[in-house]
């Protein structure tokens, strides 16, 4: 089974954009892609959160997403109806696939 067979999931990357409003005042909302992004999403195993212990006490779920995907620190994810934020990123040594840590909001 190749790589791509095994994101089975469906979620949503969450932007964030910014604009002044009359007093120069910077606002930022938060807007929904329109398109699916297939994924893995995997809940954290006790292994990983005892490795984890004292950088992210916080992160629940692990996310694998095809090495195309472009997602960086304190983005969002949304999987399920529940907003996520990333919390750390890495690709693989090979850069095949990109691994985030998530943290539900």
């Amino acid at each position: 089974m190749s790589f791509e067979g095994l994101l089975t999931h469906d979620a949503y990357l969450v932007t964030k954009a910014s604009s002044q409003n009359y007093l120069g005042e910077w606002t930022y909302t938060w807007t929904d892609a329109s398109t699916v992004t297939k994924c893995r999403m995997s809940p954290l195993t006790a292994e990983q959160r005892l490795l984890s212990s004292g950088r992210f006490d916080d992160i629940t779920y692990t996310a694998f997403f095809a090495s195309g995907v472009s997602l960086s620190f304190n983005n969002r994810v949304k999987f399920e109806g529940k907003y996520y934020e990333v919390k750390e990123r890495y690709y693989d040594s090979s850069r095949h696939h990109l691994t985030c840590l998530l943290k539900e909001i």
